[in-house]
């Protein structure tokens, strides 16, 4: 079963994702939850023209730019 499990106490989960459409118009987003699953933050961004697999290394970036 999948399923969200959370982080170890005074740690941070953070999950997320990049897409893109067949236009090549890219974006990413993340959340971020605590040890008790309680939300933290989020985030969303236009990252432009790309493929796939670069929105989801800006998807990384970003999560670990807001995490830091």
């Amino acid at each position: 079963m999948i399923k969200w499990v959370p982080p170890k106490p005074h740690f941070v989960r953070l999950n997320t994702d990049g897409a893109y459409k067949d236009n090549h118009k890219a974006g990413c987003g993340g959340v971020i939850r605590g040890s008790q699953g309680e939300w933290i933050g989020g985030f969303a961004k236009c990252v432009g023209t790309c493929s796939v697999f670069v929105a989801e290394l800006w998807g990384v970036l970003e999560g670990l730019r807001y995490v830091r």
